[in-house]
């Protein structure tokens, strides 16, 4: 894939009706998969999050520490935000004018043994 098709995928996202009930989201994977580099899909990231923020200005920008810690207390912390917490330490989330969605970016890197991935999420529920 490459970035004009990955950007058709998250408009694609954004037009589609969500789940109902707790899970309202949709997820997906941006790039090629499989990077020649671990860099390589930084690299992407940052370009993809450019043409966003060029569309709807700037994302918040947090990582995930507290919401592992929030999850090893034993607190419940609704989807897709928990599964960004173990998937990804850094996360950039756009709010879509006009909208209650919000489009999340992040890459798949907490597990060190396994390359990095770039995944996106749509969603109208609020971050924890």
């Amino acid at each position: 894939m490459d970035i004009a098709e990955d950007l058709a995928l998250i408009d694609a996202l954004c037009a589609r009706d969500l789940p109902a009930g707790h899970s309202g989201y949709h997820a997906a994977w941006l790039g090629p998969g499989d990077w020649p580099d671990a860099t390589d899909c930084y690299a992407y990231e940052a370009a993809v999050a450019e043409r966003l923020t060029h569309r709807w200005g700037e994302p918040s920008r947090w990582g995930t520490v507290t919401l592992q810690e929030r999850i090893a207390r034993g607190e419940v912390i609704p989807e897709p935000w928990a599964m960004l917490a173990a998937l990804a330490i850094d996360l950039r989330t756009w709010d879509i004018p006009g909208s209650a969605l919000r489009v999340t970016l992040a890459v798949a890197d907490r597990n060190g043994e396994d390359q990095p991935r770039l995944r996106v999420f749509v969603t109208d529920i609020d971050p924890p």
